[in-house]
């Protein structure tokens, strides 16, 4: 595709919504002229922070749509699962700063998918407590339905493992009182994760854990247990798995309690405690949750950087 002049940019951001015309004019007023390069006119919007470079990177290649949703404008892509995208952005009425975790449009037209997302979005918003990420807003916009959570500065737990080999006892057991405090309030309040994994827990900058993405939450009550080994997600068919072999139903908060001793596991051995495979049927074989080396029987002699 063509790049676009610097004054189409320029009616680009406006037209999206990106700069307003009172901010637009004074970036013309200090460059002293609209005839200017478009690098120029690109780098003077970068420098002001009217503008992001996955704003500019959409606006080159034609997008004109995606900017916002209800009224927080997206400012970059955090991350990407199957069913979802992830964006940081600001709330246009009060500058806070909003994650905000987008259905792909693929899936708008699954009603079923749609209503999954929207209500398990829903359930999850009543939940507040210093260990769990708060879901403020469920909503659609032009089709697209989306949620508005806290945007954590940090990063996932998953990362945080990936640093070091492993992790010293007393660091561990601080992240895991704090996911634990965070999960026994959910089941407190009827309401199970059903995808407790290292990246489902984010790291603050102040080194608070919280527990995000309820996206399998359920009502802690029995359920189908056909759809759930029917799951296309890998932890959901973990837990189908698992409650399969330990026949207890779906939606057993003790199966979450499972895979935060898993992520505990993780973290002091460096690994994780199950045969990680992509198979489904390696991935439902109960001897994959039984057969799990003790953490003592990896190190003969305890490392006593642990115990620091």
């Amino acid at each position: 595709m063509v790049r676009p002049t610097a004054e189409r940019l320029a009616q680009l951001c406006f037209d999206c919504k990106i700069v307003n015309s009172k901010q637009m004019n004074a970036v013309w007023s200090e460059l002293g002229k609209k005839d200017v390069e478009l690098d120029v006119l690109s780098s003077m919007l970068l420098r002001k922070e009217l503008i992001t470079n996955w704003q500019m990177e959409r606006l080159f290649i034609g997008k004109r749509d995606g900017f916002y949703y209800g009224d927080y404008k997206v400012l970059y892509l955090v991350g990407a699962g199957t069913f979802s995208r992830v964006y940081r952005a600001v709330q246009v009425n009060t500058g806070a700063v909003r994650a905000i975790k987008v259905l792909r449009q693929r899936y708008s037209g699954d009603l079923n998918t749609t209503e999954n997302f929207l209500h398990e979005a829903k359930m999850a918003m009543p939940l507040r407590h210093p260990n769990i990420v708060p879901t403020y807003e469920v909503s659609s916009d032009r089709g697209r339905h989306f949620m508005a959570m806290e945007f954590v500065e940090g990063q996932n737990l998953r990362d945080f493992v990936r640093l070091r080999s492993f992790m010293k006892l007393g660091e561990s057991l601080n992240i895991m009182k704090d996911v634990l405090n965070g999960l026994s309030y959910a089941h407190g309040h009827g309401v199970a994760h059903r995808d407790v994994k290292l990246s489902n827990v984010l790291i603050s900058g102040h080194g608070r854990a919280k527990l995000v993405d309820f996206g399998l939450a359920t009502i802690i009550m029995p359920g189908d247990d056909k759809e759930s080994l029917n799951a296309s997600k890998p932890r959901s068919i973990d837990y189908a798995g698992l409650e399969k072999a330990t026949k207890v139903p779906r939606g057993d908060h003790r199966s979450d309690i499972f895979f935060v001793g898993c992520m505990f596991y993780h973290m002091m051995a460096g690994r994780s405690p199950m045969l990680e495979t992509r198979d489904r049927i390696q991935r439902l074989n109960a001897a994959r949750f039984r057969d799990i080396a003790p953490l003592a029987s990896m190190f003969p002699i305890f490392p006593t950087m642990w115990w620091a």
